[in-house]
């Protein structure tokens, strides 16, 4: 297809601060995953579909398939609509996994 630009599984940025192999970036209302660490202000690999293990807001619980949002400020997901500070929070996508109330990570389908 003439139009066809990538296939959008991942793509190339450079963020303001440093983010480590694995560390979410926010990206506006979605987020992307860090392939590898990426220096600040250098371009670096973020994934941008997948299914990745994360950590979440301790006192949510969470239902697989539910939706979900990173808190930028916190550096977790949970399924508040807004964020610390009443910071807005972009959308992770869903609960790949169900989570406990307690449980310190959970399963997410990102940007989905």
């Amino acid at each position: 297809m003439k139009n066809s630009v990538q296939l959008g599984r991942s793509l190339t940025f450079a963020p303001a601060a440093a983010v480590p192999a694995g560390g979410v970036l926010r990206l506006g209302a979605r987020i992307a995953i860090a392939v590898s660490a990426v220096a600040a202000n250098a371009p670096g690999a973020f994934a941008t579909e997948g299914v990745y293990r994360l950590p979440k807001l301790a006192a949510d619980a969470i239902g697989i398939g539910d939706a979900v949002r990173w808190d930028h400020v916190q550096g977790v997901i949970t399924t508040a609509t807004v964020g610390a500070g009443n910071a807005v929070i972009a959308s992770a996508g869903y609960a790949f996994s169900a989570a406990a109330a307690g449980d310190a990570f959970i399963d997410v389908k990102i940007n989905a």
